[in-house]
């Protein structure tokens, strides 16, 4: 028996297929297509860093999400483009290709058991006065041309850990770290041992 797929549910932004497998198995994969995400680390002259991140809510959950800018890559756009294009939309900063980090060397899949869904993950250390880092601090209202209500400002590493909720803003932060091959405070985090 050969693997089968058939198309459950369809809509423009995801796709619900029912998945036969060669044992007969059955299986629901949801597909949205690709991602890119950027982790924006801000580093002042004196040595304070934080991460420009959008503060926004989600219907998930009651509590507002801290995420890194991120978005869908559209059909005629590459994952950096995407990237670039997402940063911009979101937090009005223009970055060039040159300004990010692909992560990883492919695309890495959040839940790969359920979602099709692959992501690229970049990263930009760009150095800022510290009145930058401050004016940030305090939140600074964005609304997109989506009509999306953004909040901008910047956690340090602690704080980014002890009040994200988003599973993929944690890991993607604990990707930038491991490709910088640093050390960091956040690795032995009190908040990530106590259990």
């Amino acid at each position: 028996m050969s693997e089968t797929k058939q198309v459950l549910w369809h809509h423009p932004l995801i796709q619900v297929e029912e998945v036969t497998d060669q044992k007969g198995q059955k299986f629901l994969v949801v597909h949205r297509g690709k991602f890119a995400a950027v982790c924006l680390h801000l580093i002042s002259s004196c040595g304070e860093e934080a991460f420009l991140i959008v503060k926004q809510e989600r219907p998930t959950a009651p509590e507002p999400f801290y995420e890194h800018p991120a978005g869908m890559v559209d059909a005629d756009e590459t994952p950096l483009q995407a990237a670039i294009r997402e940063v911009a939309e979101e937090t009005g900063w223009l970055l060039l290709p040159e300004d990010l980090q692909l992560l990883t060397p492919h695309s890495l899949y959040p839940s790969p058991a359920f979602w099709n869904e692959a992501g690229y993950f970049y990263a930009a250390k760009i150095p800022v006065p510290l009145a930058v880092l401050k004016a940030y601090a305090r939140g600074i209202d964005r609304n997109t041309q989506t009509n999306e209500h953004l909040i901008l400002l910047t956690l340090s590493p602690q704080e980014l850990v002890q009040n994200t909720y988003n599973l993929q803003t944690l890991a993607h932060t604990l990707l930038y770290y491991g490709f910088c091959n640093t050390s960091h405070r956040i690795l032995s985090s009190p908040s990530l041992t106590n259990t």
